[in-house]
């Protein structure tokens, strides 16, 4: 009795092992879109909590917004993004909500994208701050986040702890050394700096204050102010009477349109005049006039001349939009989605962790230029300080400057 149960036993074997033979084999001839693991969904998600309201709002729409929708529109007029899981395109769609610019609302929305509204990846709010306020909880989850709008020294050595989280922007190291050997070439010997009280402006500023001071420049004013002031006049007054060559201000967008439009005047007109976010918006250039920011420099930098692919792409957009894009971080912001997007292309699936292998390892190439990561850093941005100069923002910085500084700066036009 128990012969002849082995005996079925074996043949139940054999049985399962010739119908699994075939269908190996018959699966290796079947066509990829065929193959599909389990029903695709009907469209890839993308959740976005971002500031649509507050100090950040302008920024967030320059830098990322528009490039996200411009994305979004390019890809779902070509099908959607293949997924070999599913062997077909799929439409992609975002699910954004207003962060306010508040920290505690940006990471209450990216959980709730997440857990509630179940999309399969996130994509970034605007700012340093807000980008380390998720970290911990995209980490939690495993979702990759490829950011633009975030700078900070600590980031290299944070990096490590928030695997899943990628930086295309070019950083205070390297944008701040650039800024310091521009100064020391121009021969600027005093410097009045200013910065919001932001993670972005205390670490921007204490990274190149002493830089400056090992360089040979005197920096005979460092002020903080805080961040959504309205009213900054006695602080550029002292400035004013300060008298230095170099006027430096760590500033998002609010901050840098006040500053710009007091400094004017005021009276305040060093030779080279700085401020970081908000002077590459063609809507400064606009506000002010290309005679008005003659000369004016601040942080990035691209423009449609780095390449043939940057010129197209900055048509397609102001088609699209009906204005020009920024000339630092929207081709970055468009760069990050196109990231995502051949990173789900080469995974082949919408498994956040396999996505994120393939960010890590693949070689990107994007409206920004070629991006790889490194320590989960892009290697590569077109240039780290820009100059106004004929209505253009031209890369200044020694090494990959597109035409030479202008300096001193123009005097503000009467």
């Amino acid at each position: 009795m128990k012969k002849k149960r082995l005996q079925i036993s074996l043949h139940h074997v054999g049985i399962v092992l010739m119908v699994a033979l075939i269908v190996l084999m018959v699966g290796w001839a079947i066509p990829s879109q065929l193959q599909a693991s389990g029903k695709a969904p009907a469209k890839i998600l993308f959740g976005n909590p971002i500031a649509l309201s507050g100090p950040y709002a302008p920024g967030a729409m320059m830098t990322q917004i528009r490039s996200y929708d411009l994305w979004v529109e390019t890809v779902n007029a070509q099908g959607g993004i293949y997924v070999k899981e599913y062997g077909k395109k799929i439409p992609v769609e975002i699910i954004r909500y207003d962060d306010k610019s508040d920290l505690g609302t940006a990471v209450k929305l990216t959980e709730k994208l997440i857990l509630d509204d179940k999309v399969h990846f996130i994509l970034p709010p605007w700012g340093t701050a807000t980008h380390f306020a998720i970290a911990p909880v995209i980490n939690k989850y495993k979702y990759p986040v490829v950011g633009i709008t975030v700078s900070s020294v600590k980031l290299k050595e944070m990096a490590p702890k928030i695997p899943y989280m990628f930086i295309v922007l070019n950083q205070p190291q390297e944008m701040g050394a650039a800024l310091v050997e521009l100064c020391k070439e121009l021969g600027v010997k005093t410097a009045a700096v200013i910065h919001h009280t932001d993670l972005h402006g205390i670490e921007f500023a204490g990274n190149v204050v002493p830089q400056l001071a090992v360089s040979g420049v005197d920096v005979a004013m460092y002020k903080s102010y805080p961040l959504g002031a309205k009213d900054l006049s006695s602080l550029l007054k002292k400035v004013k009477a300060a008298n230095v060559d170099a006027f430096i201000a760590f500033s998002y967008p609010p901050g840098t349109f006040l500053i710009t439009g007091q400094a004017k005047a005021i009276g305040v007109n060093p030779k080279l005049f700085y401020a970081t976010v908000g002077v590459a918006f063609p809507s400064y250039r606009d506000t002010f006039g290309a005679n008005t920011v003659e000369g004016v420099m601040g942080a990035g930098v691209w423009n449609p001349k780095v390449s043939p692919t940057a010129g197209k792409w900055f048509k397609r957009y102001v088609k699209r939009w009906g204005e020009e894009p920024d000339r630092w971080g929207t081709a970055g912001g468009y760069a990050t989605v196109e990231v995502m997007q051949k990173a789900i292309e080469v995974a082949g699936t919408l498994d956040p962790v396999k996505v994120r292998k393939a960010i890590a390892s693949e070689k990107f190439d994007t409206v920004l230029g070629p991006i790889t990561f490194e320590g989960q850093f892009n290697t590569y941005y077109p240039g780290h300080v820009g100059q106004w100069q004929n209505g253009e923002f031209e890369v200044v910085d020694k090494a990959t400057r597109t035409t030479k500084p202008l300096y001193p700066k123009p005097a503000w036009p009467k």
